[in-house]
């Protein structure tokens, strides 16, 4: 069921809970959130709309609507199956999501979806980014499917019911995650150069069909130039593991820091550029003999770093006496913090991992683990936990009887504590499980030595300064 009414308000609770949330993906969920190309926003108000790539499920909607000032309400379109439950469909509705039919949802469905293209049309007039990811589904990795022209449809609706305005563009977005599944993962997002309708007007008018492809055609490219496409996904997990190998001496070659999350992005895109130019060698084959040797080699590489428990980066690197020495420092140091953090926000996290693991699993869905993650884990566990933490907290200040003083004082404390300790702790446990396998490969020195030839073999194709 669909509440339009619902979707066109702008309650006061809408924004409080929007902005709350977005501190809490932006800062605990992920460790860095990065926004590129704030300013190829227009301004609010003026009709337009987004179209993003779709890798995991309803992270990509929250990372938009996170990121955007909160002048832009902005409303999505989303697969019609979650809107099944009428409190289900409120809810959404409220969120500012409406669905969308496809065939799989049933043929007799489909013609629900005029009246929401309408109702699209309508809300792009009034001012509300209407966001969709015309690929008609997630991805389940870095690459980019074929766009759908539904989109098109409803852009050239609202122009046609707006009076063809000059101003109406559609924005591209690219989203980029440094992990699908790893606890405080990074994340870019990128807002492209707007793309104007008004030059497909009078071919819509003489061919509406051909319009629409040939601006899902430009989309294809504006959303691609946005994030990492890699080619070739029938070997997707093959290269996906190879751009990790070959990107630092890309990041060396190019100048880039390879620590640095956005540099990291553009390493990846020479990359999947040097791969694909690979292909075009041999007529864009990609089961020519040179690029089925290179991935027989990675795929020996891996095998091997995974039989040494080891990362491609140690080979060339391993862990000297000092570095072991100051690790160790580190982690004495920061250990009763770590417990500290553990002991009173760990249980909620590890009982949300778990039940959303279990839930991607029963669906057969894995690219949807990180969204019921976020959900079950940093709003429902998170929240009840906390809440159980400060009842009893202030249970207990009241048998103890302390001043009103120091018991606001000490709440306060324990409040910073938590939001403080929450993120050392897994960084501190991502930091000593990375200390214990760089410990390994000094104690594998030969077979180090000899994993380096078979890495200088697959990086040599996408490095100059190897060759």
């Amino acid at each position: 069921m669909i509440y339009f009414k619902i979707v066109e308000k702008k309650p006061f609770g809408y924004f409080f809970l929007r902005k709350w949330l977005s501190l809490i993906f932006c800062h605990a969920y992920y460790k860095r959130v990065y926004v590129f190309g704030k300013k190829n926003l227009p301004a609010a108000g003026t009709p337009f709309m987004m179209v993003s790539n779709h890798q995991n499920g309803l992270l990509d909607a929250l990372a938009i609507v996170f990121t955007m000032p909160l002048r832009y309400t902005v409303v999505f379109l989303a697969r019609a199956d979650v809107f099944r439950k009428n409190i289900a469909a409120k809810i959404l509705n409220f969120c500012k999501i409406m669905p969308i039919y496809r065939q799989r949802d049933g043929r007799e469905n489909l013609g629900e979806n005029t009246a929401i293209f309408d109702e699209s049309a309508k809300l792009v007039g009034l001012g509300f980014p209407v966001t969709l990811f015309p690929e008609g589904r997630h991805q389940e990795g870095h690459y980019l499917g074929q766009v759908k022209k539904g989109f098109a449809r409803i852009a050239f609706e609202a122009a046609e019911r707006n009076g063809y305005p000059e101003d109406m563009v559609i924005v591209p977005v690219g989203n980029h995650y440094s992990d699908y599944f790893a606890k405080r993962a990074k994340l870019c997002v990128r807002f492209g150069e707007p793309i104007r309708l008004s030059p497909y007007y009078a071919l819509y008018k003489e061919n509406p069909p051909k319009a629409m492809t040939l601006l899902a055609q430009e989309i294809q490219l504006a959303i691609r130039s946005l994030m990492l496409d890699i080619p070739d996904t029938e070997h997707y997990p093959t290269y996906d593991f190879l751009r990790e190998v070959v990107r630092p001496c890309i990041c060396k070659e190019e100048g880039l820091r390879k620590a640095y999350f956005p540099h990291q992005w553009q390493a990846d895109r020479i990359f999947a550029e040097r791969l694909q130019a690979m292909a075009n060698q041999d007529n864009g084959s990609f089961d020519a003999e040179p690029i089925k040797t290179l991935r027989q080699k990675t795929e020996d590489y891996r095998k091997a770093l995974a039989t040494l428990r080891i990362k491609s980066e140690d080979i060339e690197n391993p862990m000297g006496f000092l570095e072991a020495f100051l690790r160790i420092i580190a982690l004495a140091v920061g250990l009763p913090l770590a417990i500290y953090g553990i002991c009173f926000t760990g249980l909620p996290i590890l009982i949300g991992r778990r039940k959303s693991a279990a839930i991607a699993t029963r669906i057969k869905n894995k690219m949807l683990q990180s969204s019921f993650d976020f959900v079950i884990t940093q709003l429902i566990c998170t929240g009840l936990f906390y809440l159980l933490y400060i009842i009893a907290y202030w249970v207990c200040v009241a048998c103890i009887g302390i001043g009103v003083a120091w018991a606001w004082g000490g709440f306060f404390l324990l409040l910073a504590s938590w939001v403080l300790t929450r993120a050392f702790w897994q960084d501190y446990m991502r930091y000593a499980c990375r200390s214990l396998q760089r410990l390994r490969a000094p104690v594998h020195k030969k077979q180090c030595r000899a994993l380096q030839k078979l890495k200088d073999g697959i990086t040599a194709p996408f490095c100059r300064f190897r060759q």
